[in-house]
């Protein structure tokens, strides 16, 4: 709802925000979405929901690929 996203944005970092909605959404490891999409959810810009999943993956914890993410490793998302 609105309210939760309102309450996320004031009291969660941005990278806190985007690994969870990435671990809540994957069943198989893995989540079909653009850059823009997960942005939007996360009531943010696709610039910066970019750089940090290049970050993820510069960690090692997501493979990212053309409309898809999936996550290598859970236990640090």
């Amino acid at each position: 709802t609105l309210m939760q996203l309102v309450e996320a944005i004031a009291y969660q970092k941005l990278d806190q925000r985007l690994a969870a909605l990435l671990v809540g959404r994957t069943a198989d490891s893995e989540i079909h979405a653009t850059h823009q999409a997960l942005a939007d959810d996360l009531g943010s810009v696709r610039e910066i929901v970019s750089r940090l999943l290049r970050s993820f993956e510069d960690r090692g914890w997501v493979d990212l690929g053309r409309e898809r993410v999936r996550i290598v490793d859970r236990a640090h998302n």
